[in-house]
């Protein structure tokens, strides 16, 4: 993918999205390794560990100047740099982007999530050129399920995801049509 995603950060009001560093290792480990922050996320077993998320990390770190560069990012608070969450975007085509928002335990409902998963998706429609940004999310996952649909996605119903074959909430987020009068003629 030739277009480059957060070479600059993104500020929101209170939030900045931006590149993970290594000074993002310990709170990532933290986040990885809470069986209760993790239970809907997709990540495997292995990057659940220690040492997997530490290696997904600085995968990820590297990836940032290569050819084929990893969407997933750190997200901090603005005033204190406070480490609060990550985020990502995974391309399913040139038109759909996939989603995905996370915040520390301690961070939670504070509205960040919804500040993410908001500024994340008008940035892949606007600034990236996507059509639309899906968010699939786990049928018993009701926090994400209210992120979503406050960040102005839609619940489209039941699906089976692709990627996981899990069934999902499929929440799609697009660019309103344009209102056009003839169309109703």
């Amino acid at each position: 993918m030739s277009r480059s995603l957060c070479e600059q950060p993104i500020d929101t009001a209170r939030l900045r999205i931006r590149r993970f560093s290594q000074g993002d290792v310990e709170p990532f480990i933290s986040f990885m390794t809470d069986r209760e922050s993790t239970k809907f996320l997709t990540f495997g077993d292995e990057q659940k560990s220690n040492e997997g998320a530490k290696a997904l990390l600085e995968t990820t770190i590297g990836s940032y100047d290569s050819e084929h560069p990893m969407l997933a990012f750190a997200v901090e608070e603005l005033t204190t740099s406070a480490f609060i969450g990550f985020c990502g975007l995974t391309p399913h085509d040139r038109e759909t982007v996939e989603i995905m928002y996370a915040v520390m335990p301690n961070t939670r409902r504070k509205g960040y999530a919804t500040e993410i998963a908001t500024t994340l998706a008008r940035y892949a429609l606007d600034e990236l050129g996507y059509v639309r940004v899906v968010a699939p999310i786990a049928p018993a996952n009701e926090f994400s399920k209210v992120v979503a649909t406050k960040a102005g996605f839609k619940d489209c119903g039941l699906t089976t995801n692709a990627n996981t074959a899990a069934t999902v909430h499929q929440f799609i987020f697009e660019h309103e049509p344009a209102n056009n009068p003839s169309a109703a003629d």
